[in-house]
C-alpha cells in the first residue's frame, strides 16, 4: 500500500518515542505496532538509534543489535529506517557500526546541526558508500536565516543525499516562514525534501499541509504524536486527514487499533505540548533545558525568556567580608528546620561569632526575629518568593555569566563571588554558593541544617535535587570539614545533634 510518489510517511514512533521509555519497548506492543504499520500507507518505519556505547543505560531501540532487527523483518515488509546522531559519529568507524545491518535496513538517517553540516556530509558519503540510502535530518531550521552557511553546502548534498529532511527541533516555526525556507532550499536543492515538525505551538499539522503545498515528498509522524517533549506530527492525523482529502487507502480500523495500543503508555508518559513547550516554541528555546530548569523550580518561565531575549548579566560587586566568623551555618530547605528551631535558636544564641547564610527562601520567616547576621545564597529566582528582604544583610550570586539571571532591584545588597574553586559543575545551586561563600571568608567551621534528603524519591526535581547535592557534598568534604546538626540521608557528612551541642 503506498501513496505514490507525492508523499512518503516515515512514522518514527519507536525511535523519537524512546525519549520516554529510554527506548525499551514491551515486545507485545511492538509486535503488533509492526503487524498494524504493515497494513497501513507507510513508506518508511524508523525503529530507533543506531549508536556506539555509552556510559549509562539506553534500550534494545537505541542500540538496534542485529537480532532485533531481524526480528522487525520478521514482523513487517516495510522499509526500515535507522538513524544516527552526527554528534557522536566522530572518530567512529561507521563501517564497523553499520555493515552487518545492510540486509535489513534501507535508510540512514543522520541528524545534524546544521552549523556541523560539512561534517555531517562527510559521514553521508560514507555511508552511502556502504550501499544505504541517506537522509540528512537538518535540526534548528528556526534558526537557519537565508545567510546560513547551510546553503553554501547544498551543492554536495545534491550529490550524496538521498533526501533532505527539515527539523523542527524547537516546534517554533511558522507556515510563511518554513514556506520560505522551503523556497530557498528549492532554488539550490534537486533532491526529495522531507519535513519532522514538534508540536510545541500546536502547529505540526499546519506547517505539514505547508510544506507538502510546497512540494516536500517526505513526512514524519508518531502514533499520538509520541515523542520527544511537546511530541510530533500525529500519524493517525496525517493519514486521515490524507483518506479524507486525497482519498488515499487507508483502514481506520486498523489504524484506531494502533493508535489504542499506545495509549497506556501515553497515559503513563503524558507527552504533548503545555505551557511551558508552547513558550519553548515561541522563543525557539531548547525544551529539554527548559523543561529541567523549571522541573527543579529554580527559574521561572519570565527568567527564562528575559535571559534569553536580553542575553545579559548585571555584573555586581565582587563578594568579600572585612569580618571573620568562627562559624556558619547553612539553612536548606528540609522539614528539620520547623521541627528544630527552637533547639536551633538556642543553637545559634549560644554559638560564638556565627554567619547565617540561607540557602532557600523558604524557612526565611522563622529567622526574622534572630539578632544574627544573615546573608542569603540566591539562586534562579528565589527572589520572587521572598516576601520580607528587610532581614538579610547580603545577597550573595554565582559568578558571572550566570544561568539565568535573577530579578533584582537596586535597594538589594547584591554581590557576585568571584569564583567557585571547589567544584566545576552545579555553579548555580544555592548550596554551591553558599560553601562557596564560607570558603571565601575562611570560616573554620561550616555546619548544615535542613539537609534532610529523601527518604523516597517522588518526583524528578527530588532525584535532581538529591543528586545535585550529592555531588556538591562529595567534592567539597575533599576541601573542609562539613557539619550537619539535623538528620540527613546524604553521605559523606558529618553528623552531629542540634541538641547535644547545646547541652
Amino acid at each position: 500500500m503506498s501513496l505514490g510518489k507525492e508523499i512518503k510517511v516515515l512514522d518514527c514512533t519507536l525511535r523519537d518515542g524512546g525519549y520516554y521509555t529510554n527506548w525499551d519497548f514491551e515486545r507485545e506492543l511492538t509486535k503488533k505496532y509492526f503487524g498494524y504499520i504493515s497494513q497501513l500507507p507507510i513508506e518508511y518505519v524508523e525503529v530507533g538509534y543506531r549508536s556506539r556505547l555509552k556510559d549509562e543505560y539506553f534500550g534494545e531501540f537505541f542500540y538496534l543489535p542485529l537480532s532485533t532487527l531481524q526480528n522487525i523483518k520478521k514482523y513487517t515488509s516495510k522499509k526500515i529506517a535507522v538513524m544516527l546522531n552526527a554528534k557522536d559519529c566522530d572518530g567512529i568507524d561507521l563501517k564497523d557500526l553499520l555493515s552487518d545491518v545492510k540486509d535489513y535496513v534501507s535508510l540512514i538517517r543522520v541528524a545534524t546541526d546544521p552549523k556541523k553540516i560539512e561534517f555531517s556530509i562527510r559521514l553521508a558519503k560514507e555511508i552511502k558508500s556502504l550501499g544505504f540510502d541517506v537522509a540528512l535530518n537538518i535540526m534548528y531550521i528556526s534558526k537557519i536565516d537565508h545567510n546560513h552557511i547551510f546553503f553554501d553546502f547544498i551543492s554536495e548534498i545534491n550529490d550524496c543525499v538521498d533526501v533532505l529532511n527539515l527539523v523542527d527541533s524547537y516546534g517554533s516555526i511558522y507556515p510563511h516562514e518554513l514556506k520560505n525556507l522551503i523556497k530557498n532550499i528549492q532554488n539550490k536543492a534537486n533532491i526529495p525534501l522531507g519535513f519532522h515538525g514538534h508540536n510545541n505551538l500546536e502547529l505540526t499539522l499546519a506547517n505539514t499541509l505547508e510544506s507538502i503545498e510546497c512540494g516536500v515528498s517526505y513526512i514524519d509522524s508518531t502514533i499520538l504524536g509520541m515523542g520527544r517533549g511537546a511530541g510530533n506530527l500525529k500519524t493517525e492525523l496525517l493519514l486521515t486527514y490524507l483518506k479524507s482529502k486525497q482519498n488515499i487507502e487507508v483502514d481506520l480500523n486498523v489504524l484506531g487499533k494502533l493508535t489504542e495500543i499506545f495509549l497506556p503508555l501515553q497515559a503513563k508518559y503524558k507527552w504533548g505540548t503545555n505551557f511551558a513547550y508552547m513558550v519553548s516554541g515561541a522563543y525557539s528555546l531548547p525544551q529539554k533545558d527548559v523543561m529541567e530548569a523549571l522541573e527543579i523550580d529554580r527559574y521561572s518561565l519570565t527568567g527564562i525568556v528575559n535571559q534569553i531575549k536580553n542575553n545579559s548579566n548585571i555584573e555586581l560587586p565582587i563578594f568579600s567580608d572585612v569580618r571573620r566568623f568562627d562559624n556558619c551555618l547553612i539553612i536548606g530547605g528540609g522539614q528539620s528546620v520547623a521541627c528544630h528551631f527552637e533547639a536551633t535558636k538556642e543553637f545559634m544564641n549560644k554559638t560564638q561569632n556565627l554567619l547565617i547564610i540561607h540557602s532557600t527562601s523558604k524557612h526565611i520567616e522563622l529567622f526574622k526575629e534572630i539578632d544574627i547576621l544573615q546573608y542569603f545564597s540566591v539562586a534562579g529566582d528565589e527572589l520572587l518568593k521572598l516576601d520580607d528582604t528587610k532581614k538579610i544583610d547580603k545577597y550573595i550570586l554565582e559568578p558571572s555569566p550566570r544561568k539565568i539571571s535573577s530579578n533584582f532591584n537596586d535597594s538589594f545588597n547584591m554581590y557576585e563571588l568571584e569564583k567557585i574553586e571547589f567544584i566545576n559543575s552545579y555553579h548555580d545551586s544555592p548550596l554551591t554558593i553558599g560553601l562557596q561563600a564560607g570558603l571565601d571568608i575562611k570560616t573554620p567551621n561550616i555546619y548544615l541544617a535542613g539537609f534532610d534528603g529523601y527518604g523516597e524519591l517522588k518526583s524528578k526535581k527530588e532525584l535532581y535535587l538529591m543528586q545535585e547535592n550529592q555531588a556538591i557534598i562529595d567534592e567539597f568534604v575533599k576541601k573542609k570539614r562539613l557539619v550537619s546538626i539535623t538528620a540527613t540521608k546524604y553521605k559523606k557528612l558529618e553528623e552531629s545533634s542540634v541538641y547535644g551541642m547545646i547541652v
